[in-house]
C-alpha cells in the first residue's frame, strides 16, 4: 500500500477524542443500530473542520451537488472531500474519528477508511433527506461497517435531524436502491408508518458525534430553520468487510460520486488500497 499518497500537507489540531466511548454507548449502538455520543469531539476539531467546510462551500468543486430545486436554499453536497482538502484527509486519518471507530468496532481485527461526505442544508432548504439506507449504495460486503455523522451547527429536528430507525439493521432487509432493481426488497412507506416504529432523533451540536450502521434506516426533514445545518459524515470498516461491486454502488453514480475511480479489486478482495487506507 502506498503510504506516502496519505501524509498530510495542512497544520491540525493533534488531540483525539476528549473522551473513551462507553460500554453503554456501544451497547445502544449494536441494539439500535444508532447512537449519540456527546461532547466527544475537541473544540479545536470542531473549529478547524467548520473552517474546511465553509471553503468547500464557498468555493465547490464541479463534483459537489445540490440535491435542492432550483432557485431553493442549497442542500450540499460533496462526496470524498478528502481528496480536495486536506483538512478533510486529517480528519479521517489522524483526527479523533479513527479512535471512535476503532472503540466502537471492538471485533474488528483491522480498520480501513472508506470514504467521507459533507452535507449542508441551509436555512430554509425544504428537500428532505428521503428514508433510506446505506448499504445498498455500498460496493461491499460484511457486517464491520460505521458511519459517524458530526455535527458543526446546533441541529434539531427543524433544522434537519436525522431520524434513525430504532433496530431496523437487524430486520435482516436490504431495501433497493432507487431505479437500480438490485435488491428485490421493496422498501415501506415509513412516513406513513411513522407512529408504528421506534425512531432516534439526532439531535445535536457540535462536539458530538452521531454512529449509525449502513443497513439502519434513517432520514431528516427540511431545514425550517433559521440556521443552517452543516455535518461531516466518515466511513470505516472493519476486518470483515470485502469488496463487492455491482450496478448500483455508488461508483455507477456519475453525478454524486462517478468523479473518482474504483480501485482495481477484485470481488471478494480486502480493501486496502490508496483508496480505502488503513487507519
Amino acid at each position: 500500500m502506498n503510504r506516502p499518497a496519505h501524509d498530510i500537507h495542512r497544520d491540525h489540531p493533534a488531540t483525539g477524542p476528549t473522551r473513551w466511548v462507553t460500554a453503554d454507548e456501544r451497547a445502544a449502538y449494536e441494539r439500535d443500530g444508532a447512537a449519540l455520543l456527546k461532547g466527544i469531539v475537541p473544540d479545536e476539531w470542531v473549529a478547524y473542520m467548520s473552517a474546511a467546510i465553509d471553503r468547500l462551500t464557498q468555493h465547490p468543486d464541479p463534483s459537489s451537488q445540490n440535491y435542492a430545486e432550483a432557485g431553493q436554499p442549497r442542500f450540499f453536497g460533496q462526496s470524498f472531500p478528502w481528496l480536495l482538502d486536506e483538512a478533510f484527509k486529517a480528519w479521517a486519518l489522524s483526527g479523533p474519528m479513527p479512535v471512535i471507530a476503532r472503540q466502537v468496532l471492538t471485533g474488528a481485527d483491522s480498520l480501513n477508511f472508506f470514504y467521507d461526505q459533507v452535507f449542508v442544508k441551509e436555512s430554509g432548504t425544504p428537500k428532505p433527506t428521503l428514508w433510506h439506507q446505506d448499504y445498498p449504495y455500498f460496493p461491499l460486503a460484511g457486517e464491520q461497517i460505521l458511519r459517524i455523522w458530526v455535527p458543526f451547527d446546533i441541529v434539531t429536528d427543524r433544522s434537519g435531524a436525522l431520524h434513525y430507525l430504532k433496530g431496523s439493521h437487524r430486520w435482516g432487509v436490504v431495501y433497493e436502491a432507487p431505479g437500480s432493481g438490485r435488491i428485490s426488497d421493496w422498501q415501506p412507506d415509513f412516513d406513513a408508518e411513522y407512529l408504528e416504529h421506534d425512531w432516534l432523533i439526532g439531535e445535536s451540536e457540535p462536539g458530538d458525534a452521531l454512529l449509525h450502521h449502513p443497513k439502519t434506516v434513517h432520514g431528516a426533514r427540511a431545514n425550517s430553520s433559521r440556521t443552517p445545518r452543516r455535518a461531516v459524515a466518515v466511513v470505516y470498516t472493519g476486518g470483515d468487510v470485502t469488496w463487492d461491486p455491482h450496478p448500483a454502488d455508488m461508483f455507477h453514480n456519475k453525478g454524486q460520486t462517478g468523479h473518482v475511480t474504483p480501485p482495481a479489486l477484485g470481488r471478494g478482495d480486502p480493501l486496502d488500497c490508496d483508496l480505502f487506507p488503513r487507519v
